[in-house]
């Protein structure tokens, strides 16, 4: 029997204990079961007054919804809807007399009377804090990283106190949340006690009772029932408590405020991407965010040509509402992962040989089980007549566009994405929100853009021959940074030449490819494709290629704004605390080596307002960008536009501004000198030698002239 009650977790003791505990309160709760009944009875009689009404039976049914309760609670509101005027405007002549003034006023001055008192005892701490604290400035050391006694001391306690009760209730809140049966035996006991399930049964009981009799004179009353339900939470839970649960429902009520901000913004880069064509450039000076922005686009593309795709499977789908799609995209799965289909055109092989094969034999079996004899094989638009061959088809295309669960953006350096798919094994969907990801959970859904080989965009000689990626480009977002460095203008290309042997900007046929690349792209219409490119001026990219696209121009980058309204006290509070607390942490850094009590203390206080204020400002904070936008061959009309950088969205570790750092990371290794090694000139003029150790190209020329001179 021991070794029985030796198995049973300690922690089921704990929760039974205080199950029998709630129950028990129903000695300080005595009238909630009654209340109960009583709503029930109200709801049941205005159920039966519903239907007899509605269905014209006879009855002598009296709804009790409108009656005051037996168990009614004391409140400041008058029983009836007349009372209530009468003592509303009572309420209004008193207010506005000279004795409620001075009532006020000596209100005031007994609550200053206490804040006064507060001081009293408060001053004093403060003023010894503040010595301690200048004693500690006062003293210098080089103990590096030592520790004091108290400090000592204090993590002691901490990690015999204060440590293992929080993982202790980290363990019994997750042993709650595993066995259910606790937590909601708990739920209904509140609710029970706080009347919760009275104040649901009165609101579904005067429903019934006022869409048939619609008795507006009866309104007040139940507002007067709800308060004094509501009476018995109200005046049992303390006010620190209903403070704290004021502030979370207010910092919830925000926070969807910002939420909405931030997907409007998005919804508006959205609708400014769309307006663009397949190939735009944004260009801007440096520091402008130029790729920053066609990060934060190519981010927002991948996601619409997700949406779009799913928008034209429903769309296809509805053409032959009655066909088993889900038997459809099983095959198809099946394919994919057996690398049978793995791009658009071997979608096209494989529903092909369906097709071919129900031809051969026409039968459900060949068809995905689909009653072809019942449902039909055409489908008219008014435009055409569609046979059930071609939406597979397209459907096709579109399913495999849509679940394949790898990055659709290619670019020349690496991009995060964080899309989620989630597959019950019927129909996946994707979670492609910016804003609310958990970035402890980033890594785990993390996915990275593919590696941009430029072959794959050339239609004619490639830098490496025979190049297995050559011809796989059909579909994605082609993001290129420093376009220019890459393709070359007129200028830097004068001496490639077009028939040359080996693959250069004149003979890739790269141009070519640009005026062509929606046609592999193309679903039902529609371009599965758009090329993004930045570069600082648009004269760096040839003028053949530049023509087909737009000049998207970065004027200005706003400051950061915060999204989420009302938030004056967080920004007074780290500021205040933050200005303090640099300048005594400079100071204490100057002169001491050790560790500190005191520092300790608030050195953590002040991590935990700045991580606050970070987090805010990191989930909600966004920047508008004011644009330019015309066309590739500069004679149309600029027009001004605006686009929004939100920082949960950008900034998630999506890319790295230093992208082709590798490179001369690389370059700096072969060096066996550092800045620290260089020379440094003798005077504040330099003489010749020093001139000379330049390799200046105008210096050398200078010195070359004096000498033939000479």
């Amino acid at each position: 029997m021991k070794s029985f009650f030796k198995r049973i977790d300690y922690r089921h003791y704990i929760c039974s204990s205080l199950t029998v505990g709630f129950l028990l309160l129903w000695f300080v709760f005595p009238n909630a079961v009654g209340r109960v009944i009583e709503s029930v009875r109200d709801f049941g009689l205005s159920v039966a007054f519903y239907f007899c009404e509605m269905f014209f039976i006879p009855h002598g049914i009296v709804p009790t919804v409108t009656e005051l309760s037996a168990y009614k609670a004391t409140i400041f509101l008058p029983f009836t809807w007349e009372e209530f005027v009468e003592k509303w405007g009572v309420y209004w002549q008193t207010w506005a007399t000279w004795d409620n003034l001075k009532a006020y006023f000596l209100l005031v001055g007994d609550k200053l009377v206490d804040f006064c008192k507060f001081l009293v005892v408060a001053m004093p701490l403060f003023i010894v804090v503040y010595i301690v604290f200048v004693n500690v400035l006062g003293k210098e050391n080089n103990d590096y990283n030592k520790e004091s006694k108290a400090l000592i001391k204090f993590k002691w306690f901490v990690a015999h106190s204060f440590t293992p009760l929080k993982d202790w209730l980290i363990s019994f809140f997750s042993f709650i949340k595993d066995h259910k049966a606790y937590w909601i035996t708990w739920l209904v006991t509140w609710l029970l006690w706080f009347n919760g399930f009275s104040v649901l049964f009165e609101v579904f009981a005067f429903y019934f009772y006022f869409i048939v009799d619609f008795d507006f004179s009866s309104i007040y009353r139940q507002i007067f029932k709800l308060l004094c339900d509501l009476a018995t939470p109200i005046t049992f839970i303390p006010i620190a408590v209903w403070s704290v649960i004021g502030f979370i429902v207010f910092d919830h009520i925000r926070k969807k405020i910002a939420y909405r901000i931030l997907d409007h913004n998005e919804m508006k880069d959205r609708g400014f991407i769309n307006e663009r064509p397949i190939v735009f450039m944004v260009c801007g000076t440096m520091g402008k965010k130029k790729t920053t922005v066609i990060t934060d686009m190519a981010l927002s593309q991948e996601a619409m040509f997700r949406d779009k795709a799913l928008e034209m499977l429903i769309r296809n789908d509805l053409k032959f509402p009655n066909f088993p799609w889900i038997n459809l995209e099983n095959e198809l799965k099946r394919a994919i992962r057996f690398h049978q289909v793995y791009n658009l055109a071997t979608v096209k092989v494989w529903t092909a040989k369906k097709a071919f094969r129900f031809s051969k034999r026409i039968s459900r079996k060949k068809i995905f089980d689909y009653d072809f004899v019942r449902y039909g094989l055409e489908y008219d638009d008014n435009l055409k007549i569609e046979n059930v061959w071609e939406v597979i088809e397209t459907y096709s295309q579109l399913y495999f566009l849509y679940v394949i669960q790898s990055s659709l953006i290619l670019a020349n350096y690496s991009i995060r994405t964080d899309n989620i798919m989630s597959d019950k094994g019927n129909f996946p969907l994707w979670n492609t929100d910016f804003f609310k990801r958990d970035s402890r959970t980033a890594v785990e859904v993390s996915r990275h853009s593919h590696i941009l080989d430029f072959d794959t965009l050339r239609l004619g000689l490639k830098v490496l021959e025979d190049n297995p990626n050559s011809d796989n480009f059909e579909f994605g977002v082609i993001n290129i940074t420093e376009i220019g460095k890459e393709r070359g203008n007129v200028l830097e290309l004068a001496d490639k030449l077009k028939k040359a042997n080996t693959a250069n900007q004149k003979n890739d046929l790269f141009n070519s490819w640009l005026k062509m690349v929606r046609h592999s792209a193309t679903i039902d219409n529609f371009p599965f494709v758009r090329v993004i490119t930045d570069e600082q001026r648009p004269e760096s990219w040839g003028l053949d290629a530049r023509a087909l696209c737009e000049i998207v121009s970065i004027e200005n980058s706003g400051e950061k704004l915060l999204a989420m309204p009302f938030f004056t006290v967080g920004e007074i509070l780290y500021d205040f605390v933050f200005g303090k607390f640099v300048d005594l942490y400079l100071q204490y850094r100057f002169k001491r080596g050790d560790n500190t009590l005191m520092m300790y203390l608030l050195k953590n206080f002040t991590s935990l307002i700045v991580r606050y204020y970070s987090r805010i400002y990191n989930n909600f904070g966004y920047s508008p960008l004011d644009i330019q936008v015309e066309s590739g061959t500069q004679d149309g009309a600029v027009i001004g536009k605006k686009y929004y950088l939100s920082n949960k969205k950008i900034y998630s570790n999506r890319f790295s501004t230093d992208c082709f750092s590798g490179f001369f990371t690389e370059k700096a290794l072969r060096s066996p000198v550092g800045l620290n090694d260089l020379r440094e000139y003798a005077t504040e003029k330099a003489d010749m030698d020093e001139l000379q150790a330049q390799n200046s190209y105008f210096i050398n020329d200078l010195i070359r002239t004096f000498e033939n001179n000479k």
